[in-house]
């Protein structure tokens, strides 16, 4: 028995040991497949992780970066907009941009508002439509609602006090911001045109140069840690702002002033249904000295519905309308939009027959007129039912006889027209620096038959814009040379005070000096003996042409286009006027000599004189070009100031011991505006050094105007002479007077009379 048992023993020993095996061995071949498959996940990380770093490293590496680097912008201060002499035609001034956050609404009381208190609020401290107000709190979709931008200083401060009163701590949020603000209003509207609501330019100059305008924006760039706080300074970059350009204009807010006066009145006195349109031009540079359009609007209230003439239907227009509308009237006619220039065009197809040598001025009996003249089918007629008889090319110009400019369009042909036409600049964008232009609309030359020919001779069937013809017609006023209107006068960099004149441009040599004398004194003719008589300025020598365009059979509702082109002296033309005025009340008087032919008079009788152009025909280049209209350097830092005055031709004298480049201009003497002998001395005085001083007027009656000149520059002035010859016969300020240094002594000096 026993011996069974220890075999029995034995066995369970090696069952017990046998199983003990098959779990070792299972436990193993388990570690092993555990380690395989951990093997197979870290290669996979591995590879993945890898591919990852090849493949997106870059990428996510940026984007960790970004997540890092916080951005701060620097907005650019918008450039302002500055006349010829100075005189701020736009800027920027300081306002707010009132939001609300509705769902953080707090209160120092703890009490809930609702938001109609709110919404009421803002409503009656911003002179807003409560409803509207209302809506955006109510169904706010974000949690920042913007309720009104470009809000004054007056009525953010009168909020404030609100928020005050009812203790609202948060959740209504007052921001800094800017508007763009027109110190003149009305003045140069559509020339000037206007911004949106992000300060970039939409329309007119503003948009033309808008990019000089804005600038660059700046930033600053920091690093920060996972809860956005700075990391470090030294790894702060810092990008500097570059603010806008301040640009010069050639317009003269004076003459500019002239200008819209007598072009209202025109438009009033002759019910222009389509308003109206001048452009005073200087031949002999291209600058534009005035350029208006009528009806106008304010800059500062762009959107005021009572300008478009359609307040009384205005709930009852579509979107699309309502834009339109105001399109329309922003526009900037003398530049967008095309005209038929009628007999004013003439001026360019006598040019063209005197340059080929087809005509000359007064060979009698060159045409003749019987009242029409048959074209093929067409039997054209002239303006008046009387017959003008034979004429010479001088006599038809006077008599605006459309028989007789048919007849030398015939001479021409449609191939030298054409080639005159683009010599002339007329199928050039002229005037994109100002505004959305277009080149002539005309017939392909290949279209060009006899009764086109026979229209485009005297000016219609065909469009351009009034600043294409008073450019053409300059270059005629200008020996023949055509030169490239021009807008801006010079761009400075506000920041550093670095001036960039805008260079005249001569396009080229259409006709030569003699045509161009021949065509003058025609002109002039027209403006003595013709259909121009309405035009003359007495003691001025003044050239002119009338135009009055008929609107094409089936659009006779378009009503008559009349105008009148006049350019002063007729020797060294200083200024070229062009005056349109659309649809006329045919009931009155429509042709362009009754009706712009005034109006250019008007205009001359002022600009004339304002310019120091001398009367009876004197020569004024010597005058002209001896005297300058101060500008206003105010706002600008010293060097940048005296920089100005010398491209002026005037002396500057100031004292100061800061540094010139960042020391600003508080005071000038002259004043912006006074008209000076070139050469004069100009005082410049800065809020640190204000050393103006009080001299005494020299008693002046009696002297030559060499001696008068001499006396005053010794006493710190400056002198403003009326007459050529003679000595000084009365004198303002008095002599004795005390006044400030740099201030103007008018003297009158006069012949003696022969006894």
């Amino acid at each position: 028995m026993a011996v069974i048992k220890i075999k029995e023993k034995k066995t369970k020993k090696k069952k017990v040991k046998e199983e003990k095996t098959k779990e070792k061995k299972s436990m193993i071949r388990k570690l092993a497949i555990t380690g395989c498959i951990a093997t197979f996940c870290f290669l996979g990380i591995t590879a993945n992780l890898g591919r990852l770093i090849v493949v997106h490293g870059q990428e996510y590496s940026e984007a960790a970066y970004k997540r890092q680097m916080k951005n701060q912008i620097i907005s650019p201060k918008r450039g302002k907009i500055y006349d010829v002499n100075g005189n701020i035609l736009a800027m920027s001034i300081a306002v707010e941009t009132i939001s609300v956050n509705p769902g953080k609404i707090s209160y120092s009381n703890k009490k809930i508002v609702e938001n109609e208190v709110i919404a009421q609020g803002l409503a009656e401290n911003l002179e807003l439509d409560y409803n509207e107000v209302f809506e955006k709190i109510a169904n706010a979709k974000s949690s920042v609602v913007v309720i009104a931008k470009k809000v004054s200083e007056e009525k953010a401060e009168s909020l404030k006090t609100w928020l005050g009163e009812k203790k609202i701590t948060s959740g209504v949020n007052i921001d800094e911001d800017t508007k763009r603000y027109y110190p003149y209003n009305n003045v140069a509207s559509n020339l000037i045109g206007i911004c949106n609501d992000d300060n970039s330019g939409t329309i007119g100059v503003e948009n033309r140069w808008n990019t000089k305008l804005t600038g660059t924006a700046g930033k600053i760039v920091t690093v920060q840690d996972v809860h956005q706080n700075p990391i470090s300074d030294e790894m702060e970059q810092y990008v500097p702002v570059e603010n806008g350009s301040n640009l010069y204009l050639t317009i003269d807010i004076t003459i500019q002033q002239i200008a819209e006066k007598y072009l209202k009145q025109a438009v009033e006195e002759n019910a222009c249904s389509g308003g109206g349109n001048v452009i005073i031009m200087n031949p002999q540079n291209g600058e534009i000295l005035a350029m208006a359009t009528y009806p106008d609007y304010n800059l500062n209230e762009p959107y005021n519905i009572e300008a478009t003439g359609q307040a009384a239907v205005w709930d009852t227009l579509t979107t699309a309308q309502k834009t339109e509308a105001h399109h329309k009237l922003w526009v900037n006619k003398s530049v967008s939009q095309l005209y038929e220039p009628g007999s004013t065009f003439k001026i360019i197809t006598a040019a063209i027959a005197l340059e080929e040598n087809l005509v000359q001025t007064d060979t009698a009996n060159d045409f003749m007129c019987t009242g029409s003249y048959q074209v093929e089918d067409y039997d054209i007629s002239c303006w008046r039912a009387e017959p003008h008889g034979s004429q010479t090319l001088r006599e038809a110009l006077q008599n605006s006889c459309n028989p007789a400019f048919i007849q030398l369009g015939q001479r021409v042909g449609p191939t030298t027209l054409y080639k005159y036409c683009e010599a002339f600049g007329l199928f050039d964008q002229i005037g994109s620096d100002i505004a959305k232009t277009y080149p002539i609309k005309i017939w392909p030359l290949k279209n060009v038959g006899k009764v086109e020919l026979a229209t485009a001779s005297f000016g219609q069937r065909f469009e351009i814009s009034p600043l294409q013809l008073i450019t053409a017609v300059s270059s005629v006023a200008n020996d023949g040379v055509l030169v490239q209107p021009k807008i801006v006068k010079q761009v400075e960099n506000s920041d550093t005070g670095v001036i960039e004149v805008q260079e005249d441009k001569e396009v080229r040599q259409v006709i030569s000096k003699e045509t161009s004398e021949k065509i003058k004194n025609m002109m002039e003719s027209v403006v003595l003996y013709g259909t121009g008589k309405t035009a003359a300025v007495e003691g001025y020598t003044i050239g002119g042409k009338s135009g009055t365009s008929e609107p094409m059979s089936g659009n006779e509702e378009a009503g008559y286009v009349a105008s009148f082109i006049g350019i002063s002296p007729i020797e060294n033309t200083q200024v070229a006027v062009l005056v349109v005025l659309y649809d006329p009340d045919q009931n009155k008087h429509y042709h362009g000599g009754q009706t712009a032919g005034p109006a250019v008079k008007n205009i001359l009788s002022e600009v004339l004189p304002y310019l120091g152009i001398n009367k009876n025909g004197e020569n004024v280049t010597t005058q002209e070009k001896s005297t300058v209209a101060v500008p206003n350097v105010s706002s600008k830092t010293v060097a940048g100031a005296k920089k100005i005055l010398e491209g002026y031709g005037l002396n500057v004298t100031f004292n100061i011991t800061e540094n010139e480049n960042t020391s600003l201009v508080t005071d000038q003497m002259p004043k912006a505006g006074t008209v000076l002998e070139k050469g004069a001395d100009v005082y410049l005085y800065t809020a640190e050094n204000d050393t103006r001083m009080s001299v005494q007027v020299p008693t002046l009656i009696g002297l030559t105007i060499t001696e008068a000149r001499q006396k005053v520059k010794e006493q710190k002035l400056n002198i403003k002479i009326e007459g050529t010859e003679g000595k000084v016969v009365s004198q303002e300020p008095q002599g004795e007077k005390s006044v400030e240094e740099g201030s103007v002594v008018d003297i009158v000096v006069q012949k003696e009379q022969e006894s």
